[in-house]
């Protein structure tokens, strides 16, 4: 089990919808604007930023995408699971928000992180020791999960 971490995930998704915003006050202003306020002017955004209602969206869409065209599939029941088998093992991703839980063997593991680092900027967290509130050992018989720190 391997814990990576997109970093500025939000920022990786393209808007499906055209979106306006205003000048900020760091941008300049085009040189035949003298006349106009800044208040006249807006900018068209291609990507998603942090604070847009479509951000989380867009960027799982892409993800999304990315992942269906190296050969996973969406789980029906739960689509921030992504799973791909092939003739050596299996790969399972996980996603909640930024970060990714992937299961595995280990060269599915591996394949699946060079795969991923290709297209996104990311940590790699190393083995998944705690992930949504349960705590998980690793041990040479296998996995132990318990939620011993709220006993």
């Amino acid at each position: 089990m391997q814990l990576m971490d997109v970093v500025t995930a939000y920022l990786y998704g393209d808007l499906d919808s055209k979106i306006y915003m205003k000048m900020s006050d760091g941008l300049s202003l085009p040189k035949s604007s003298d006349s106009k306020p800044r208040s006249a002017f807006a900018i068209k955004l291609w990507h998603s930023l942090y604070g847009l209602k479509q951000s989380e969206r867009m960027w799982y869409n892409h993800l999304s995408d990315y992942l269906i065209r190296k050969g996973y599939k969406n789980d029906n029941l739960c689509p921030c699971v992504s799973i791909k088998r092939t003739s050596v093992g299996f790969a399972i991703v996980y996603v909640y928000v930024d970060e990714m839980n992937i299961i595995g063997n280990l060269k599915e593991i591996e394949e699946t992180v060079t795969y991923l680092k290709s297209e996104f900027e990311m940590k790699d967290l190393g083995e998944t020791r705690f992930y949504l509130g349960l705590e998980l050992e690793h041990q040479e018989t296998g996995i132990l999960i318990h939620q011993s720190a709220y006993v």
